[in-house]
């Protein structure tokens, strides 16, 4: 039972912190103009309508990324039950990412794709962790 605590806890951090680099990553590309406030839905809404695609890519590409390594992680400390594990992670990102999309207005092409490149994440990551898991076994 603690490995499979441990494993949601670490795949959770990991997912979070891959998250984080790689938004921080594109905040480098595409930095944010000094004086926005966040907390302004008007000027936010008018930021993010002027955001170019380079920006929303590194966006997915964090949540993307985040949810497979905090899936695979998951998966691997737990040691059974990859499409479980992998889907506790991708819930809670898809859980946090629908809470950003309600709070902060985004393109519903962006939306769309958030959804779909999560599911996929978690799936692609209890995927790999059963042939990892199996070729493991077979040695």
């Amino acid at each position: 039972m603690l490995r499979k605590i441990s494993g949601v806890l670490l795949g959770l951090v990991v997912a979070f912190c891959t998250i984080m680099l790689v938004e921080r990553l594109g905040h480098m590309v595409y930095p944010p103009p000094p004086d926005l406030d966040f907390k302004n839905a008007e000027k936010l809404r008018v930021y993010i309508e002027s955001l170019p695609l380079g920006a929303f890519v590194f966006i997915l590409l964090g949540w993307f990324l985040g949810t497979l390594l905090g899936g695979m992680v998951a998966c691997r400390v737990a040691r059974e039950q990859p499409l479980l594990f992998a889907c506790i992670i991708g819930a809670v990102i898809m859980a946090a990412t629908i809470a950003n999309l309600v709070m902060i207005p985004h393109p519903s092409w962006f939306s769309i794709a958030a959804v779909v490149l999560i599911g996929a994440a978690a799936l692609l990551a209890s995927r790999w962790a059963s042939s990892t898991t199996r070729v493991r076994r077979a040695l």
